[in-house]
């Protein structure tokens, strides 16, 4: 599965969120795409999505931003992807839209269908069973390898 540049952005601007302390102090647009390296104009259309799904909350004044809406637990990659992509779906066969490919018409099944639906699924549950949290998890333990690596 390949995500869109959208779909990277979101998770990437969620996680710094949620590295600093996004559940409590909002951090500004220009700060999330300053350190993320994300363009400015493209994050606030990913924050707008992220916002509208209920992920993020925005805090107006000079010291506002966004932070998180939801406990890094509530949100799973799967939410995240929906919110700024669309439906997660498997990609269509050659034949949609046309008549039944010659599997279909003489066997009466497609194996590449189901196949493709098995791929889905699988994607499926583990975009589902990955959180945030499970992230943020991740990039301590990384910085934590690395900070031990350094002293070696």
């Amino acid at each position: 599965m390949r995500f869109s540049a959208r779909g990277e952005y979101g998770i990437q601007a969620l996680l710094e969120l949620a590295l600093n302390d996004g559940r409590r102090a909002p951090l500004q647009a220009r700060t999330i795409a300053r350190n993320q390296r994300i363009p400015l104009r493209f994050l606030e259309q990913v924050m707008s999505a992220l916002k509208k799904a209920g992920m993020v909350e925005s805090v107006r004044g000079s010291q506002g931003g966004y932070r998180l809406a939801r406990n890094l637990e509530e949100i799973h990659l799967a939410d995240i992807l929906e919110a700024i992509e669309g439906p997660i779906i498997a990609t269509g066969c050659i034949s949609a839209g046309q008549a039944p490919c010659w599997h279909e018409r003489e066997l009466g099944y497609c194996i590449v269908k189901e196949t493709r639906e098995t791929v889905r699924s699988a994607v499926l549950e583990a975009l589902n069973t990955s959180t945030l949290q499970e992230l943020c998890d991740r990039v301590k333990q990384n910085e934590q390898n690395k900070i031990l690596m350094y002293h070696i």
